[in-house]
């Protein structure tokens, strides 16, 4: 009985600090959410920029770039954090959220558009990393939205982007295309383990039309990578099951 007296108490405190997190924001943390590779190995610059959700959560991206200056252009006017509810899909919640248009139709030619530009031939490329998201409502999923900056070079011209999922983070890789006017194609690369190779999903380059989206799921998966080509102003959504 008195073992009982005194276990009481204990068992009080136990319900109380699992209500206080319940209800509180869940925050992932930047050491938990970082590739295990450093891209400042590869990249030069960094710059960061953090975004929220309408429904009041945020999340910081590190972009990394060869060029210091196409860094400068990045803000919120190009990138937005977006909520999927827990019963809907990505692009249900893109509509939802007036981003995607499903009236819109799209016409696409695939003529000329098919080189292949390798990971390693295209060191002036952006790339994304989702380093630290609170979450208002722990229940549910989120997908970054890209809208690029326009740059220097010619509209004609094509431009690349990488983004990279946090290690040991995600089991589904998905992207969403809602421009119009702006082809965009995509690869898809991911690791099993931390000591994996890269290993081949999608090859460089698959069309996404406009209003179609792509998911790709692995288990085990370590990290994935997309690489996506595209033009100016180009629009597009890619989440990794955040």
């Amino acid at each position: 009985m008195k073992k009982l007296f005194y276990a009481l108490p204990i068992f009080g405190l136990l319900f109380f600090a699992s209500c206080d997190k319940d209800e509180s924001n869940e925050i992932i943390d930047e050491s938990a959410i970082t590739s295990d590779f450093s891209l400042k190995d590869i990249y030069d610059f960094q710059k960061d920029v953090t975004i929220s959700s309408e429904e009041g959560s945020t999340g910081v991206v590190r972009i990394y770039a060869n060029n210091q200056s196409a860094l400068t252009n990045y803000s919120t006017e190009n990138l937005s954090l977006m909520e999927i509810h827990s019963n809907e899909t990505l692009k249900e919640s893109l509509v939802r959220h007036n981003i995607m248009d499903l009236t819109e139709t799209t016409i696409d030619s695939e003529e000329g558009d098919a080189k292949d530009a390798s990971f390693e031939e295209t060191g002036n490329d952006i790339a994304f990393e989702l380093v630290q998201l609170t979450k208002a409502n722990p229940n549910s999923k989120y997908a970054i939205n890209f809208n690029h900056p326009q740059t220097n070079a010619s509209k004609a011209s094509w431009q690349y982007y990488t983004h990279y999922s946090s290690v040991n983070q995600a089991q589904i890789a998905e992207i969403a295309r809602h421009n119009f006017w702006r082809r965009v194609y995509y690869g898809l690369k991911y690791k099993a383990y931390s000591n994996s190779s890269w290993a081949t999903i999608q090859n460089e380059w698959k069309l996404i039309s406009n209003n179609q989206s792509f998911s790709h799921t692995k288990n085990p998966c370590y990290q994935f990578r997309f690489r996506v080509k595209t033009k100016n102003n180009s629009a597009y959504t890619v989440t990794f099951d955040y």
